[in-house]
Protein backbone atom coordinates (compact mmCIF):
# COMPACT_ATOMS: atom_id res chain seq x y z
CA UNK A 1 0.00 0.00 0.00
CA UNK A 2 1.36 3.42 -0.94
CA UNK A 3 2.00 5.94 1.80
CA UNK A 4 -0.47 8.78 1.96
CA UNK A 5 1.10 12.21 2.13
CA UNK A 6 -0.77 14.81 4.13
CA UNK A 7 -0.03 18.38 3.16
CA UNK A 8 -0.82 21.86 4.42
CA UNK A 9 -1.76 22.54 8.02
CA UNK A 10 -2.83 18.96 8.65
CA UNK A 11 0.55 17.75 7.40
CA UNK A 12 2.38 19.96 9.89
CA UNK A 13 0.03 18.87 12.68
CA UNK A 14 0.61 15.22 11.81
CA UNK A 15 4.37 15.85 11.91
CA UNK A 16 4.14 17.45 15.35
CA UNK A 17 2.04 14.60 16.72
CA UNK A 18 4.63 12.13 15.47
CA UNK A 19 7.34 13.59 17.73
CA UNK A 20 6.20 12.09 21.07
CA UNK A 21 6.43 8.59 19.56
CA UNK A 22 9.86 9.35 18.11
CA UNK A 23 11.17 10.72 21.41
CA UNK A 24 9.87 7.75 23.39
CA UNK A 25 11.44 5.31 20.91
CA UNK A 26 14.74 7.23 20.95
CA UNK A 27 14.76 7.18 24.72
CA UNK A 28 14.40 3.39 24.70
CA UNK A 29 17.17 3.08 22.10
CA UNK A 30 19.40 5.40 24.13
CA UNK A 31 18.93 3.22 27.21
CA UNK A 32 19.71 0.08 25.20
CA UNK A 33 22.78 1.81 23.78
CA UNK A 34 24.00 2.67 27.26
CA UNK A 35 23.49 -0.91 28.43
CA UNK A 36 25.16 -2.29 25.29
CA UNK A 37 28.34 -0.49 26.29
CA UNK A 38 28.13 -1.74 29.88
CA UNK A 39 26.95 1.75 30.96
CA UNK A 40 30.40 3.35 31.32
CA UNK A 41 31.42 2.79 27.70
CA UNK A 42 27.89 3.02 26.31
CA UNK A 43 26.90 6.45 27.59
CA UNK A 44 28.92 8.48 25.08
CA UNK A 45 28.09 6.52 21.88
CA UNK A 46 24.42 6.24 22.87
CA UNK A 47 24.27 10.01 23.36
CA UNK A 48 26.09 10.63 20.06
CA UNK A 49 23.66 8.32 18.24
CA UNK A 50 20.66 10.00 19.87
CA UNK A 51 21.73 13.46 18.68
CA UNK A 52 22.68 12.14 15.24
CA UNK A 53 19.22 10.68 14.61
CA UNK A 54 17.52 13.80 15.96
CA UNK A 55 19.54 15.96 13.57
CA UNK A 56 18.54 13.69 10.68
CA UNK A 57 14.87 14.13 11.62
CA UNK A 58 15.22 17.92 11.78
CA UNK A 59 16.87 17.90 8.34
CA UNK A 60 13.94 15.85 6.96
CA UNK A 61 16.18 12.95 6.00
CA UNK A 62 13.62 10.36 7.17
CA UNK A 63 16.06 8.19 9.13
CA UNK A 64 15.32 4.55 9.83
CA UNK A 65 15.24 4.69 13.58
CA UNK A 66 16.68 1.32 14.58
CA UNK A 67 19.21 0.96 11.77
CA UNK A 68 20.51 4.52 11.84
CA UNK A 69 20.75 4.67 15.62
CA UNK A 70 22.89 1.55 15.84
CA UNK A 71 24.97 2.57 12.83
CA UNK A 72 25.76 5.86 14.57
CA UNK A 73 26.38 4.01 17.86
CA UNK A 74 28.93 1.69 16.26
CA UNK A 75 30.70 4.43 14.31
CA UNK A 76 31.08 6.62 17.39
CA UNK A 77 31.90 3.86 19.91
CA UNK A 78 35.57 4.86 20.10
CA UNK A 79 35.62 8.46 18.91
CA UNK A 80 32.91 9.62 21.33
CA UNK A 81 34.67 8.32 24.46
CA UNK A 82 36.91 11.39 24.71
CA UNK A 83 34.92 14.16 23.04
CA UNK A 84 31.69 13.29 24.90
CA UNK A 85 32.63 10.72 27.54
CA UNK A 86 35.09 12.89 29.45
CA UNK A 87 32.75 15.93 29.71
CA UNK A 88 29.83 13.67 30.70
CA UNK A 89 31.90 12.15 33.50
CA UNK A 90 32.71 15.64 34.80
CA UNK A 91 29.04 15.93 35.77
CA UNK A 92 29.89 13.75 38.77
CA UNK A 93 32.59 16.25 39.75
CA UNK A 94 30.05 19.09 39.54
CA UNK A 95 27.58 17.13 41.68
CA UNK A 96 30.33 16.35 44.21
CA UNK A 97 31.24 20.02 44.66
CA UNK A 98 27.59 21.02 44.86
CA UNK A 99 27.05 18.54 47.68
CA UNK A 100 30.24 19.75 49.33
CA UNK A 101 29.06 23.36 49.23
CA UNK A 102 25.42 22.76 50.16
CA UNK A 103 25.84 23.98 53.75
CA UNK A 104 28.22 26.85 52.97
CA UNK A 105 27.74 30.44 51.73
CA UNK A 106 29.16 29.35 48.37
CA UNK A 107 26.25 27.07 47.46
CA UNK A 108 24.36 29.74 45.46
CA UNK A 109 27.42 30.59 43.37
CA UNK A 110 28.21 26.93 42.83
CA UNK A 111 24.63 26.28 41.73
CA UNK A 112 24.80 29.07 39.14
CA UNK A 113 28.13 27.81 37.80
CA UNK A 114 26.83 24.24 37.68
CA UNK A 115 23.68 25.31 35.81
CA UNK A 116 25.76 27.22 33.27
CA UNK A 117 28.12 24.29 32.79
CA UNK A 118 25.30 21.77 32.36
CA UNK A 119 23.48 24.09 29.94
CA UNK A 120 26.66 24.24 27.84
CA UNK A 121 27.27 20.51 28.10
CA UNK A 122 23.76 19.83 26.81
CA UNK A 123 24.74 21.37 23.47
CA UNK A 124 28.07 19.54 23.03
CA UNK A 125 26.66 16.36 21.39
CA UNK A 126 24.64 18.55 19.00
CA UNK A 127 27.81 20.37 17.93
CA UNK A 128 29.61 17.03 17.48
CA UNK A 129 26.71 15.75 15.35
CA UNK A 130 26.68 18.95 13.27
CA UNK A 131 30.37 19.47 12.50
CA UNK A 132 33.40 17.16 12.42
CA UNK A 133 36.08 18.87 14.52
CA UNK A 134 39.03 17.85 16.71
CA UNK A 135 38.18 17.24 20.35
CA UNK A 136 39.42 20.53 21.81
CA UNK A 137 37.92 22.52 18.96
CA UNK A 138 34.54 20.81 19.51
CA UNK A 139 34.58 21.90 23.16
CA UNK A 140 35.56 25.43 22.17
CA UNK A 141 32.84 25.74 19.52
CA UNK A 142 30.26 24.44 21.99
CA UNK A 143 31.16 27.16 24.51
CA UNK A 144 31.04 29.79 21.74
CA UNK A 145 27.65 28.60 20.48
CA UNK A 146 26.18 28.31 23.98
CA UNK A 147 27.20 31.77 25.15
CA UNK A 148 27.01 33.70 21.89
CA UNK A 149 23.31 33.91 22.70
CA UNK A 150 23.20 33.45 26.47
CA UNK A 151 19.48 34.19 26.76
CA UNK A 152 18.68 31.29 24.43
CA UNK A 153 20.94 28.93 26.38
CA UNK A 154 19.44 30.00 29.71
CA UNK A 155 15.91 29.74 28.30
CA UNK A 156 16.50 26.20 27.01
CA UNK A 157 18.02 25.15 30.33
CA UNK A 158 15.11 26.67 32.26
CA UNK A 159 12.61 24.98 29.94
CA UNK A 160 14.28 21.60 30.42
CA UNK A 161 14.27 22.03 34.20
CA UNK A 162 10.66 23.18 34.15
CA UNK A 163 9.56 20.21 32.05
CA UNK A 164 11.52 17.78 34.22
CA UNK A 165 10.15 19.14 37.50
CA UNK A 166 6.62 19.60 36.14
CA UNK A 167 6.60 16.11 34.66
CA UNK A 168 7.91 14.59 37.88
CA UNK A 169 5.26 16.33 39.96
CA UNK A 170 2.34 15.58 37.63
CA UNK A 171 3.10 12.40 35.66
CA UNK A 172 6.39 10.91 36.90
CA UNK A 173 5.87 7.76 34.83
CA UNK A 174 6.16 9.86 31.65
CA UNK A 175 9.53 11.39 32.53
CA UNK A 176 11.60 8.32 31.48
CA UNK A 177 9.78 8.37 28.12
CA UNK A 178 11.06 11.80 27.11
CA UNK A 179 14.35 12.35 28.95
CA UNK A 180 17.06 12.69 27.69
CA UNK A 181 15.52 12.73 24.18
CA UNK A 182 13.47 15.92 24.73
CA UNK A 183 16.39 18.03 26.07
CA UNK A 184 18.51 16.64 23.24
CA UNK A 185 15.90 17.79 20.71
CA UNK A 186 15.84 21.31 22.15
CA UNK A 187 19.65 21.48 22.17
CA UNK A 188 19.85 20.18 18.59
CA UNK A 189 17.41 22.82 17.36
CA UNK A 190 19.38 25.54 19.16
CA UNK A 191 22.76 24.46 17.80
CA UNK A 192 21.45 23.87 14.29
CA UNK A 193 20.07 27.41 14.13
CA UNK A 194 23.27 28.87 15.58
CA UNK A 195 25.59 27.04 13.16
CA UNK A 196 23.58 27.16 9.97
CA UNK A 197 24.93 29.74 7.48
CA UNK A 198 23.02 33.03 7.21
CA UNK A 199 20.74 33.44 4.19
CA UNK A 200 22.40 35.15 1.22
CA UNK A 201 21.87 38.89 0.97
CA UNK A 202 19.53 40.01 -1.79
Amino acid sequence: MADIEVGGRFGRLYGYLDWPVRLAALNLLWLLGVLAGLVLFGLAPATAALYSVLRAYLLDRSPRLWRDFWAAWRSSLRSSQVVLGVPILTVWVVVFYLLLARSTPFVAGMAVLAAGYLATLLQLPAVVAHVDLPVLRSWQVTAEVAWRRPLVTVAVAALVMGLAVGGWLTTPAAVPLFFPALPALLATITVQRALEPPPPAR
